[in-house]
This record gives C-alpha cells, sequence and structure tokens, in this order.
C-alpha cells in the first residue's frame, strides 16, 4: 500500500488498542458494560501469554466489532457498486487486517489506565466515551477515544471507533474511496491482499 495508507492502518490501531490497559471504574450503561467487560478480558488474556491466549484474544476482538457495518460504512458509495461476492470478500479482508494490526499492538499498550466517562445516546446507538492516560509519563497527553455501538441481536457490537474526534470508518472510506476512483476496485483488494502477505499491519 501507498505509505499514507501504511500509516492509516498503523496509527488507527494502536490508538485502539490504547484500551486494551487497566481499567478504571465505569459509568453504568449497557454499551459500556461491553466495552469494559471485553477489555477486561483481552487484559487477562494478554496477562497470562500464549497462543491459546491469542487465539481466545482473537475470539473476542470478533465478537466485539461488527465487521459487516464496518466494511459496509467504509466502502460507503461504493458499496452498492459491489457484487455480492465483492462485499464478501472485501469484508473478510477488511476484518483479517484489523484483527492483525490489534493483536500486533495489543502489546505495546499495557501501561494506560482508562477512564470511562459516560456513554450517550443517538439515533438508536450509543457511545461510550473513554480516555486513555499513561500510567508511565505524566507528561503523555491523554487519549480521548469513543466507541459507537448498535445492538446486534441480544449485544452491542463496535460500529466505529472515534480518537480524537477521528473516525475510524471516515478515515478508511476516504482512502478506500481515493485508490478505487484512481485505480478500480480491484486494486483496493489487491492492495489489501499485499499488505496482509507482508505480515507489516
Amino acid at each position: 500500500m501507498t505509505r499514507r495508507m501504511n500509516h492509516l492502518f498503523a496509527a488507527t490501531f494502536s490508538l485502539l488498542a490504547l484500551t486494551l490497559g487497566q481499567v478504571s471504574p465505569a459509568s453504568a450503561g449497557p454499551a459500556t458494560d461491553v466495552v469494559k467487560a471485553k477489555q477486561t478480558a483481552l487484559f487477562d488474556l494478554l496477562k497470562r501469554g500464549g497462543g491459546e491466549s491469542q487465539k481466545k484474544i482473537g475470539v473476542i476482538f470478533d465478537e466485539m466489532l461488527d465487521y459487516d457495518t464496518l466494511a459496509e460504512r467504509s466502502l460507503g458509495s461504493e458499496w452498492a457498486a459491489r457484487s455480492d461476492a465483492e462485499k464478501r470478500q472485501f469484508t473478510e479482508l477488511l476484518k483479517q487486517l484489523v484483527r492483525r494490526s490489534y493483536e500486533r499492538n495489543l502489546k505495546k499498550t499495557l501501561n494506560f489506565n482508562i477512564e470511562y466517562l459516560g456513554e450517550k445516546e443517538s439515533n438508536g446507538a450509543l457511545t461510550v466515551k473513554t480516555r486513555a492516560v499513561s500510567r508511565t509519563d505524566a507528561r503523555e497527553e491523554p487519549v480521548e477515544i469513543a466507541y459507537k455501538l448498535a445492538r446486534s441481536g441480544d449485544t452491542w457490537r463496535v460500529q466505529d471507533i472515534i480518537t480524537e474526534g477521528v473516525s475510524l470508518v471516515g478515515s478508511y472510506r476516504a482512502q478506500f474511496t481515493k485508490i478505487i476512483k484512481k485505480d478500480g476496485f480491484p486494486a483496493l483488494i489487491q492492495k489489501m491482499k499485499d499488505k496482509l502477505a507482508k505480515g507489516d499491519v
């Protein structure tokens, strides 16, 4: 991928993984409860280490993120132009990129406390606001991270992550749309495949 695309994947999911450090008390609410429970489980697994823990970490992350919605919104208006087969392929590739980026960054985020700042409802979705604060460097600025969740079946799943006011979905959509308009959808798919093959997510 382009250098800009590399930076997008690296920066976005590094910030996403900041939420997996020590957990502080949360405001009551269904979406907050989901985010806190997943983070607590992930942190416990990270402390244990080992291959089995890594597998369980991936499973929990899959439970937490709504990949289908993330994929559709990341393509924006381009989604409707894709065949069912193209949609499935894109969603699966995006899922792999998200998981790999997440798993790689987990070990870099142990020195953060998470403050839960409450949740807000809007159009059927709940936004959970959090702040990641370094436990080792008081000079480091806290990072504001918000999770947008919607009900999926009997649980709440994350459909977007806003880091310091920047939407994950919006960032993806801007990059993906630019590539498609310049080189076509097959080029985007190939870039995603190449990135996975290189293992440098």
